[in-house]
């Protein structure tokens, strides 16, 4: 039957869906859950069709015909619409914009303004000034629009762009972006055999020749790694009628860049218990959530694999998530040996050939596992079965652009969505999930013991109040202990550069950056004072702009200079250092990795990106270098992150055969936090964060909801966040019961990227309220229509399923 009306979510920040006709001839290829492209206003956009229809609904009018379909098969079904349903409404996005969290990016059409600059302008070209000369500059090479507003933020670009095409000094035109393309490959093979005298007076094309007959159709890359430049022969080869070339797609292959693992190890009791539980969820085919807490070095990896295996004995389909690139490769490479050609990666590290080709692996039903970082949970793969959410305490779930997600929540609420069996992993839960635990609402599965002979490290504490040096004697004295025994010591301090910030000391002179409302950090490496928020940096002064003083000082320390120091202990040990200056080239992480494993690194210095998930077997040393970064910082999660990041970095320590000591400096050694890191008790540190926020009110025990204003004027920000402030009293004079607001007040860092910020904090028990009062007050915000002034809003983690 017939359905020549199809109802579109387009990627766009609007509400609601639109009508759109199908053309006879692509009756056909329009499916439910499958791309599209549609006309929107002037542009071409990406849609999703979320029903077909034979008559348009009544009164809609002017209906425009698809464009063309993209998909041969859908991307999502109907139990996957609910959950993007769903994911639209909780962290207030638009459908469209959920739905297009299933493409890599990239793979999506849409239509782009570009500039160019007329004959006029190159003419006019030197007399202008400022905005206008920079945009007809731009122009000569044709960059689109959104690429000026990008590199000239915060100035009034479009009415400059408007202007000079009113003066004829530019042209615009729309070009079509996006749907990624395929990558292909010439293969030659030989047609028939030639006589003998053909080839004779031709070496090289007697040569190529030969290769094939022998080894049958080749890439032409390869024939030329091979035999060198063949490229005039294999064209006389084809003009005899010898050889044929033929251009085909192949796939970019990131696996193929992982060494596969084995994973032969038997469970012990715990694991075991922990397997046949989550065994007997998978069989029953219903939603089930699981809470593994298990101590660093308990063997969480070795349960995920035992489950992945089990569900594709079922036949089921899995994903298993990351909180960070960098710990990706280790999951994939025990996958890639359990199922060779069976696993593909989803994450931004890859290029976008090789996600686009990852991604088209699943459509066509090539995967059954996905590994990947947070986005990889919204891979179109079906027969999902079982979602692993490892080390799911971890900040970086929380996407903090675009649609505002968490991967951790939308994990369990799309395994209830597809009654698939949900497994959330760590060391250190975060406080949500183990009250939820505990609450009955997940089960929880426990691993109290390292596996194998391996114990939990001894751990101590070291008092540096009046202390200078970075390494107390004591971290130094266990440091040259253990470079004598052949061992590996991990120093960890969770800030990256060379100092904190540098400041003149005759004027006080403290050099901020001009977007954010942060110092800048010096990078002595590269010779640079740097934003790490927006990037903005300056060559290092020599003398102060301010009193023209030399008397320049650094403050605090960074990773970069801690290697320095080490470095000038220790000048006979090799120092690595893995922080995110250090690895922003494709493969430096994994040639870290690597290095750590065949013990060519003597220490290894590093950020909170050496703290998770890595099992280095000859670290016997871990020291916290300033275990009060995290602790210091303005959020009522400060003590539990501060907590994760000590106790994960100290279970680096001792997880092979020797035992291992864990040196935690800090100037607060009384603190809950490092007592219960002491011992390694989780539960001693929860019993006393729970009451804390009990009393506080804090969550679990309230549901929270930030509404943050941003803009280029100061003024109009805070004009806008103290009108919602009224707004908010207004309404909760009607609704006022259990409902707290706070603020406006600026937010903890109140400029960034030229923006400022204010945020005001709306806190309620009930959490259907909460998100009908931050609806009303969005639309407050918006029927306002305040022009340069944006509201983002984000809801506290989920604590209900």
């Amino acid at each position: 039957m017939k359905r020549p009306f199809a109802e579109v979510a387009v990627e766009l920040p609007l509400e609601g869906s639109f009508t759109y006709s199908i053309p006879a001839a692509l009756v056909g290829a329009v499916r439910t859950g499958a791309r599209v492209i549609v006309p929107f206003g002037k542009r071409t956009v990406t849609g999703y069709v979320l029903s077909t229809t034979d008559e348009p609904p009544e009164g809609v009018k002017g209906i425009k015909p698809l464009i063309d379909a993209l998909d041969e098969r859908p991307i999502f079904g109907e139990a996957r619409l609910k959950f993007f349903r769903w994911l639209s409404s909780y962290y207030f996005s638009t459908l469209g914009e959920a739905l297009s969290l299933i493409p890599p990016g990239g793979a999506n059409i849409r239509s782009q303004r570009h500039i160019n600059i007329t004959d006029a302008g190159r003419s006019a070209l030197p007399e202008k000034t400022g905005l206008e000369k920079d945009i007809l500059e731009a122009a000569v090479k044709s960059p689109s629009i959104v690429a000026i507003q990008k590199k000239h933020r915060n100035m009034p670009v479009l009415s400059a762009i408007d202007r000079l095409r009113k003066d004829g000094l530019i042209e615009e035109e729309t070009l079509l972006k996006g749907g990624g393309s395929a990558k292909t490959e010439r293969f030659v093979r030989a047609l028939r055999r030639a006589e003998t005298d053909t080839l004779k007076r031709s070496p090289i094309q007697a040569k190529a020749y030969s290769y094939l007959l022998e080894n049958g159709e080749t890439a032409v890359s390869a024939l030329k790694l091979a035999l060198g430049p063949i490229d005039d022969g294999l064209r006389r080869l084809v003009d005899k009628g010898l050889v044929v070339i033929s251009e085909r797609e192949v796939g970019r292959a990131p696996l193929d860049a992982i060494t596969p693992r084995d994973a032969n190890h038997a469970p012990n009791e715990e694991q075991q218990k922990a397997i046949e539980r989550i065994k007997e969820a998978l069989g029953s085919g219903t939603f089930s959530p699981f809470l593994l807490y298990g101590v660093t070095g308990s063997g969480k990896t070795l349960v995920y694999l035992k489950a992945l295996e089990e569900a594709l004995r079922l036949n089921k389909r899995a994903i298993i998530l990351a909180p960070e690139i960098a710990l990706t490769p280790w999951p994939a490479a025990y996958l890639a040996s359990l199922f060779p050609g069976r696993v593909a990666l989803a994450h931004s590290g890859l290029s976008p050939g090789e996600r686009l080709d990852e991604w088209r692996r699943v459509l066509r039903d090539e995967v059954d596992i996905v590994v990947g970082a947070r986005s990889a949970l919204f891979s179109p793969i079906d027969g999902l079965g079982l979602i692993i959410v490892d080390e799911e305490h971890e900040t970086s779930y929380k996407q903090e652009d675009g649609v505002r997600y968490n991967a951790r929540d939308s994990a369990l609420m799309l395994g209830k969505y597809l009654g698939a069996t949900v497994v959330l992993g760590s060391a250190t839960p975060s406080v949500e999930t183990f009250y939820n635990a505990n609450s009955g609402k997940i089960e929880l599965l426990t691993m109290k013991n390292r596996v194998g002979e391996s114990s939990l490290p001894h751990v101590e504490t070291l008092d540096m109040r009046g202390k200078k040096e970075s390494l107390s004697p004591r971290l130094k004295a266990l440091m040259e202990e253990n470079s004598a025994k052949n061992s590996q010591t991990l120093l960890f301090l969770n800030r990256r550069g060379f100092s904190n910030s540098l400041i003149c000391k005759d004027c006080g002179q403290v050099f901020r950056c001009l977007n954010c409302s942060v110092s800048l950090t010096m990078h002595k490496r590269s010779h640079v004072l740097k934003c790490h928020y927006c990037d903005f940096s300056i060559p290092i002064p020599s003398i102060c702009p301010n009193c023209s003083g030399i008397n320049l000082s650094t403050t605090g320390s960074g990773t970069e200079r801690l290697e320095e120091d080490v470095r000038a202990l220790f000048p006979k040990l090799t120092i690595g250092r893995m922080d995110s200056d250090t690895t922003q080239k494709k493969g430096s992480m994994r040639r870290i990795m690597e290095a750590m494993e065949d013990k060519s690194i003597d220490v290894l210095i590093g950020t909170q990106m050496v703290s998770k998930g890595h099992h280095f077997p000859g670290i016997t040393l871990a020291g916290i270098v300033d275990a009060d970064t995290s602790l210091n910082i303005p959020d009522f999660r400060s003590s539990e992150r501060t907590f994760q990041l000590i106790t994960q970095a100290a279970g680096r320590a001792g997880r092979g055969d020797e035992a291992g000591t864990v040196v935690i400096q800090t100037l607060n050694p009384g603190h809950y936090a490092f007592l219960s890191a002491l011992k390694h008790d989780y539960n001693a540190f929860y019993a006393e964060e729970i009451e804390l926020r009990r009393e506080a009110l804090y969550p679990p025990f309230v549901r929270l909801c930030n509404m943050r204003f941003e803009g280029a004027k100061e003024a109009s920000v805070i004009e806008a966040a103290n009108d919602m402030k009224r707004a908010a009293e207004a309404l909760l004079k009607v609704k006022n019961a259990g409902v707290t607001v706070l603020g406006p007040a600026p937010a903890p860092l109140e400029k960034l990227k030229g923006r400022y910020r204010w945020q005001m904090l709306v806190k309620c028990a009930d959490a259907k309220k909460l998100h009908a009062i931050a609806l009303t007050l969005r639309a407050s915000f918006k029927a306002k229509k305040r022009p340069g002034v944006a509201l983002t809003i984000d809801m506290d983690p989920l604590n209900t399923l």
